[in-house]
């Protein structure tokens, strides 16, 4: 198998001409970025998007505000911990905030999301609210990163709608059953440094090596890092791109599709010394009420029982025992440390909290 990541070009995908009035693709263009998509999450489980139509200008202006931001002093950027920043979990999370199986990550962070107004439905629950911006210091990071949220979530959408002809369902079958009234969007905004006293003998690493948990991660970045496990169990650079957008399955789109698709390990190397790496991942995640279930393939070939063993065996490194209730449930499990005075309901099928995030929040602060 060629050892190197599928690019796939989604331009017609988005084309509002190859839909017609019953909201059926028509174009053969579309459906076989459909297919070539499906041959992607079955293998490798990431692949490259080119043609997603999102202007140059909006990635530039994304990384450049971030760059400001990262390049303010310390105390400047903890007026705005994630700490503080209430159950919409946005702000600053310094150096030591995340960690990968009990080893810190090599990085500092900002974490955003949509723009959630004080009497949405979701209001006071975890994930929903406002962001925390530096407007007074970096004032145009606010449009940058809400214009990206935008994009992004747009692209998510239309990559369902691939999804869901790639699996042999109604284009708008994923967009209607799962992300209706509106996905969960989760925006992490990384800047990746090399460890200043590196341990000996010791690889350190900016993020250590694991899967994503939910739908889709679509991540953008400035710098080479990023390696991916390939089908064949070796490790891949992904090639830097500006015209690229990084897309991987998750955990649960795993499981949902019976292990068709593939939740595929990664991990992210440090940059060299006197370099950094800003890295943007855009976790797409179902609505907070979707419920979960199987997707309905009988109509597709069933998997071997050695593919079935694989998927089984991918499954139990993940904290997922089942799909079933709803997407609030599991997401409220994975946030339990982060939110450690909040009564959020437990959960038998997803089976842990994440140990990922070492900072709990003080969710008594309306920010």
């Amino acid at each position: 198998m060629n050892n190197q990541i599928p690019v796939i070009d989604i331009s017609a995908i988005l084309s509002p001409s190859n839909v017609d009035a019953d909201g059926a693709q028509t174009s053969p263009e579309a459906l076989q970025a459909a297919q070539n998509l499906y041959d992607a999450f079955s293998t490798w489980g990431f692949c490259l998007l080119k043609g997603t139509g999102i202007p140059a200008s909006q990635r530039q202006d994304l990384f450049r505000t971030a760059a400001e931001f990262f390049t303010l002093p310390e105390d400047k950027k903890l007026e705005l911990h994630v700490r503080t920043g209430g159950v919409a979990w946005r702000g600053y999370m310094p150096h030591g905030g995340e960690a990968t199986h009990g080893h810190l990550d090599h990085k500092v962070g900002m974490y955003f999301g949509p723009e959630h107004p004080d009497d949405h439905p979701h209001a006071g629950l975890p994930l929903h609210g406002k962001n925390r911006f530096p407007d007074d210091s970096v004032p145009a990071m606010r449009p940058a990163v809400l214009t990206w949220i935008d994009e992004i979530t747009n692209l998510g959408k239309a990559l369902s709608d691939a999804i869901s002809l790639s699996l042999g369902l109604e284009r708008q079958y994923m967009r209607e059953k799962y992300l209706a009234p509106e996905p969960v969007a989760i925006v992490r905004c990384f800047k990746y440094t090399a460890p200043k006293t590196p341990s000996a003998g010791q690889q350190a690493w900016g993020i250590g090596e694991h899967t994503d948990f939910g739908y889709l991660t679509l991540l953008t970045t400035d710098a080479p890092g990023l390696q991916v496990k390939s089908p064949s169990g070796d490790w891949v650079d992904v090639p830097l791109d500006d015209d690229y957008i990084i897309c991987n399955v998750g955990d649960m789109l795993d499981q949902m599709t019976g292990g068709r698709f593939k939740s595929t390990p990664h991990r992210v190397v440090p940059p060299p010394q006197g370099t950094s790496r800003i890295s943007v991942p855009f976790f797409f995640d179902f609505s907070w009420d979707a419920k979960m279930e199987y997707l309905p393939l009988d109509h597709l070939p069933a998997l071997t029982p050695e593919e079935q063993a694989i998927a089984k065996a991918r499954w139990e490194q993940t904290t997922f025992t089942g799909v079933s209730g709803v997407w609030a449930q599991y997401l409220a499990k994975k946030v339990k440390k982060v939110f450690p005075d909040l009564q959020l309901p437990d959960f038998e099928h997803n089976a842990k909290p994440s140990t990922r995030f070492n900072v709990a929040v003080d969710t008594a602060v309306n920010a």
